[in-house]
C-alpha cells in the first residue's frame, strides 16, 4: 500500500507525464466518447481527461477511487451532465444514487490496476443494460516473444508499486473475450507500447 502524500505526487504528475502521449491517445478517446448518450459510467476518471469530450446527450457517472485524482477532476469539470464519486467499481452496485445498468460503460487506462481484471470484466457484464456497449481504450502486454514484452515482464515488479498498481503484463482484450464480450470494431496500435480499443457489446 502506498501513502496518501504519494498518490498526491502521482496524481499532481499524471498529466505532465502523460502529456506527450495523449497527443496520441486524445483521438481515440474522442472518436469512442462521441457515440455515448443516456446513462455512463466512466470506471476510473484519474484526472478527468475525458470530460471535454462527451457529448452533452450523456449523463457521465465518473468514479474514481483515488481522493487526490478525484480533486483533480473536480477542479477540471465544467459539465452539468457529469457527477463524480470516489468509488472503486467493486462499489458501483451497492450505490443508491447510480442507476443499475448502464447505456455505456467506459473504461479507458483502468484495467491495468483493478484488483482482478476478469471479475472487473463479469461485472461490467452486470452493470450494462441489455445492448448496451463497452467503450475500451487500454495498453496491453507487447509479449514475452518481443524484446520490448521481455522488458515490460521484467520491470513490473519495480513498476507497479511506483504506479499504484499499474500492471504491464495484462492482456486485457483476451480477458474481455474470454469473459463473453465479442468486438463490434477493435483496433491494435502501438504508441511505444501495445494499445488496444475497442467497441464491445455482450456476447
Amino acid at each position: 500500500m502506498i501513502g496518501k502524500v504519494y498518490r498526491h505526487i502521482l496524481a499532481r504528475i499524471y498529466d505532465p507525464f502523460l502529456a506527450p502521449l495523449e497527443k496520441t491517445l486524445t483521438e481515440h478517446r474522442k472518436e469512442l466518447l462521441s457515440m455515448t448518450y443516456g446513462n455512463v459510467l466512466e470506471v476510473g476518471a484519474g484526472t478527468g481527461v475525458n470530460f471535454d469530450w462527451y457529448p452533452d446527450k450523456a449523463r457521465v457517472y465518473a468514479i474514481e477511487p483515488s481522493v487526490a485524482m478525484l480533486k483533480r477532476a473536480l477542479r477540471k469539470n465544467r459539465r452539468d451532465n457529469i457527477r463524480l464519486f470516489n468509488i472503486s467499481v467493486e462499489e458501483v452496485p451497492h450505490q443508491s444514487a447510480l442507476p443499475e445498468r448502464f447505456d455505456f460503460i467506459v473504461s479507458m487506462l483502468v484495467m491495468c490496476s483493478v484488483k482482478d481484471d476478469k471479475q472487473t470484466a463479469l461485472l461490467y457484464k452486470k452493470l450494462l443494460k441489455p445492448g448496451g456497449k463497452l467503450l475500451v481504450l487500454e495498453h496491453i502486454h507487447s509479449g514475452n516473444h518481443t524484446a520490448y514484452g521481455k522488458f515490460q515482464s521484467f520491470i513490473n515488479p519495480v513498476w507497479r508499486p511506483l504506479t499504484d498498481g499499474c500492471n504491464l503484463t495484462r492482456r486485457q482484450d483476451i480477458v474481455l473475450k474470454e469473459t463473453g464480450f465479442v468486438p463490434e470494431k477493435e483496433t491494435y496500435f502501438k504508441t511505444g507500447t501495445d494499445w488496444y480499443k475497442a467497441v464491445m457489446v455482450i456476447k
